[in-house]
């Protein structure tokens, strides 16, 4: 018996023996983890040398991938770890053997496409299902080849992923960037119904075919798409408006268009309109989003350009400026809380004509709009219609400046008739004074402030300038005094205000103004609240802040505190009781403190 159990140990050693030499010969039994780790990024091409849509750097927004054995098969790993920015992935837990890894990644946060979970690389993974339209986002691909061997306990590599769709751009040749405000859509058509792939599989390979038909384009005049089997051929389909606002469409043929991954395509057609020969520049209200169209005085506006003269003055009697800026372009800016309607722009070519011509016309203008517009004949000749309805042709004004040309504005918008009444030529702007310095009283402005401030120096322009306050004036002859007490001449008093220079508007704090000369400083609830309607209806005209408006325009007309232009029931209640009334009546420019208030800031 204990014979017979040593033979059976001997016996069971030397099976043990022949089984571990087995397993280990043919890989039967799990070798040691193997480890991996990709450092992930994305290839520079040459749809990626010009900046993406939105004008931001390309970041991967989704990402997935894949491990298949060497029969293709996908494998899921014991371990594996992406990282949120997807900048690494590790995996761990590999048998020793041939691996192939693949990565499939966009930039795009959603998606038409269908992304499939394939089980073997040959599957289809990445998948257009919309009809007849191109993928057109950005994604991007790469395959590699990864061995996990006995001497490997970890191994990096950096994987660079590349695109696997190309860019088509639609490049419309137009004769000036104005055309481009009678576009109203653009559309793509490709003859071959089956010449694009609908399809990338796991390992790389496109497949399944599809037509572009009718795709719109008109915002991008672009679209990304998986690659085409050959060039193509089609139509591109342009709907264009007219001055008049009648339509027209023009479809033009292009061939030759190989759609390639990475690559851009380029589709070049030059732009047909009726109009592109015309000199005018014609802006519907539609159209002001296809310009640099700006608000002045919104609420981030910063300090040195409210305070800067150069971009915020204006004068009372023309508080809608157009002129030529520096680019060639033309400027326009419009100094009001109101919409105006329907204003042409004349302008005589100084070294070239006699005559004006219809430069430019508006639709609209909105409240404190700053815009400029590219002119036509800055870039080639153009054909104007002159005043008197003759047509004369402009040679090109690639260097066009200011001094090149006269504007005159014409309008018959009721804001702008009560603009002509004004007889002064108040040059207004604004300034800090002594903010910074640690002053008593005088503080910052600030874009609402400057707001109020506009609407302020009109109005009060306007009123003097006004019949109801002339006639109202007249009944207190003799009743203003100036600094000696002597009686002011009502008529030398009306020239003294058409010929004041004009105010730099403040803001102070303490007091209720400051002023004297072109010195124009006003609390905050000044500025607010000399409006008719800031006070109840049947409330006595002449409040704190009408007061302090016009005791410190008294000051600016060189009067001081001897006089009855600053204190007592004389100026001040004569410019308060007819701008209260004026204000009530509708007879303002700006009457309502709710016009100001209700516009965005």
């Amino acid at each position: 018996m204990k014979i017979t159990k040593i033979i059976l140990l001997f016996l069971a050693l030397l099976l043990a023996s022949c089984s571990n030499e087995l397993e280990q010969e043919y890989g039967l039994m799990p070798p040691a983890s193997g480890q991996v780790t990709f450092l992930l990024g994305l290839h520079e091409d040459d749809t990626s040398a010009i900046r993406t849509r939105n004008g931001e750097p390309e970041q991967i927004a989704r990402m997935w991938y894949a491990i298949a054995n060497d029969r293709g098969e996908i494998l899921k790993p014991l371990y594996q770890k992406l990282e949120a920015d997807f900048s690494k992935l590790t995996i761990e837990g590999l048998e020793y053997g041939d691996y192939t890894v693949v990565f499939l990644a966009t930039t795009s946060a959603e998606s038409n496409a269908t992304i499939n979970e394939p089980e073997q690389l040959s599957d289809v993974w990445l998948l257009n299902k919309v009809a007849k339209a191109p993928l057109d986002d950005v994604y991007f691909y790469k395959k590699i080849e990864l061995h996990i061997g006995k001497e490997q306990a970890a191994e990096s590599q950096t994987v660079t992923l590349e695109r696997c769709v190309g860019r088509v751009d639609i490049d419309l040749n137009v004769s000036s960037d104005y055309m481009w405000r009678f576009i109203r859509k653009i559309d793509i058509t490709f003859d071959d119904a089956e010449g694009i792939y609908t399809g990338l599989s796991a390992n790389g390979e496109y497949s399944g075919t599809e037509g572009i038909e009718s795709y719109d384009i008109t915002e991008s005049r672009s679209f990304y798409s998986l690659p085409s089997k050959e060039a193509l051929s089609g139509v591109v389909t342009i709907e264009s408006d007219r001055s008049d606002g009648t339509s027209f469409v023009h479809k033009y043929r292009f061939s030759n268009c190989k759609i390639e991954a990475g690559r851009i395509s380029h589709i070049s057609i030059d732009y047909r309109h009726p109009e592109s020969q015309d000199g005018l520049l014609y802006i519907r209200e539609e159209d002001f989003s296809r310009f640099r169209t700006d608000t002045m005085f919104l609420a981030n506006e910063p300090r040195d350009i409210f305070y800067d003269s150069k971009h915020r003055s204006f004068y009372a009697n023309a508080p809608l400026q157009v002129s030529i800026s520096d680019e060639h372009q033309l400027l326009v800016k419009f100094f009001s809380p109101v919409t105006i309607h329907d204003v042409t722009i004349l302008c005589r070519f100084n070294n070239i004509s006699t005559e004006f011509l219809e430069l430019a016309h508006f639709d609209v203008i909105y409240p404190f709009m700053e815009a400029t517009f590219p002119l036509p004949v800055v870039g080639s000749d153009r054909t104007f219609t002159t005043s008197s309805g003759r047509k004369i042709v402009i040679p090109a004004q690639p260097e066009l400046s200011g001094d090149d040309v006269t504007l005159i504005i014409r309008t018959e918008d009721p804001y702008m008739k009560k603009i002509e009444q004004i007889d002064s030529r108040w040059f207004i702007r604004f300034s800090a004074y002594s903010a910074d310095n640690g002053h008593a009283y005088w503080r910052h402005m600030n874009p609402l402030l400057c707001r109020h401030g506009v609407a302020l120096a009109i109005n009060m322009a306007f009123m003097f300038s006004s019949e109801e306050f002339n006639t109202e004036m007249n009944k207190y002859e003799g009743k203003l005094k100036d600094n000696g007490g002597n009686a002011i001449n009502l008529d030398a008093l009306r020239q003294r205000i058409r010929s004041h220079g004009g105010l730099v508007l403040g803001c102070v704090s303490g007091v209720g103004g400051l002023g004297g000369g072109n010195t124009y400083g006003l609390a905050n609830y000044c500025y607010t609240g000399v409006y008719f309607d800031a006070t109840p209806l049947g409330s006595n005209p002449h409040n704190y802040p009408r007061q302090a408006m016009f005791h410190e325009y008294g000051h600016c007309l060189g009067y001081n505190h001897s006089s009855t232009m600053t204190y007592g029931d004389q100026w001040t209640v004569l410019c308060a009781t007819v701008f209260v009334n004026m204000g009530q009546e509708g007879k303002l420019p700006i009457c309502s403190k709710d016009i100001i208030a209700n516009l965005p800031m």
